[in-house]
């Protein structure tokens, strides 16, 4: 299943407020790796403005995600299966999450673990220097943040819509 099958299962409400998402968290990246590349062991005021930039973005980004996620509502259950069942009759102690959802849904799971790992990377690399986190280590932790929360929550959406596979 690709995103061009599952874009249109989304309400319209939430598919603008997931291009609002994407679209904030790519100019969050942006002004961030910004901020990590171009300034030095200090902030210009004018990085200064662009790391606060990259930080509404953020807020912009989870609060229109958290929305789209809240106001969509769950696919319909395929028959055989009870409303709130995981599995189908005779099959309830099976449990095999790796073809639960589509591989498209899946990659946005496994890149917001990606993401995360770098921010957590980033993180610890800024605490064991001596003078304590750089001003470029925070910055790629918020852009490193900001792809995590884009992926989850981009996944988080469309699972809600995509068809998961639960037979065999």
């Amino acid at each position: 299943m690709t995103m061009s099958e599952v874009w249109p299962l989304l309400r319209p409400l939430c598919r603008k407020l997931a291009l609002l998402g994407w679209a904030s968290s790519a100019a969050g990246m942006a002004a961030g790796l910004a901020v990590a590349i171009a300034s030095g062991t200090r902030l210009s005021p004018m990085m200064s403005t662009l790391q606060l930039v990259a930080g509404l973005c953020m807020a912009v980004s989870v609060g229109s995600f958290v929305t789209a996620a809240a106001l969509q509502p769950r696919a319909r259950t395929p028959a055989g299966m009870k409303s709130g069942s995981i599995a189908p009759r005779g099959r309830e102690l099976q449990f095999d999450y790796a073809s639960e959802f589509p591989a498209t849904v899946q990659a946005f799971l496994l890149g917001s673990l990606a993401f995360l790992a770098g921010a957590v990377a980033f993180a610890c690399a800024g605490l064991v220097l001596q003078s304590g986190p750089s001003v470029q280590s925070v910055a790629f932790c918020q852009v490193f943040l900001l792809g995590a929360a884009a992926s989850g929550f981009t996944f988080m959406l469309f699972s809600k819509v995509a068809p998961r596979h639960t037979d065999r």
